[in-house]
């Protein structure tokens, strides 16, 4: 049976912030696509591409001590 390829994406406002990687599902995904509901497959997919992000995107806050003027 053939794979499929799925698109992860993400960027901001700010020119040349965009990253996209191309996945292939079950090579490189593990994800049996052939096997699953519309609606698994839409999870499955939605928790390896919550996990690419959160390896891609470098991001928090810090709060600082209060200033006075």
């Amino acid at each position: 049976m053939k794979d499929k390829k799925v698109t992860f994406h993400v960027a901001t406002d700010k020119v040349g912030s965009a990253i996209t990687e191309y996945f292939y599902l079950k090579a490189e995904l593990d994800i049996e696509f052939d096997k699953l509901t519309p609606k698994e497959l839409d999870s499955e997919i939605a928790e390896a591409y919550d996990n690419w992000l959160g390896n891609n995107i470098d991001s928090g806050w810090s709060i600082e001590e209060e200033v006075t003027e």
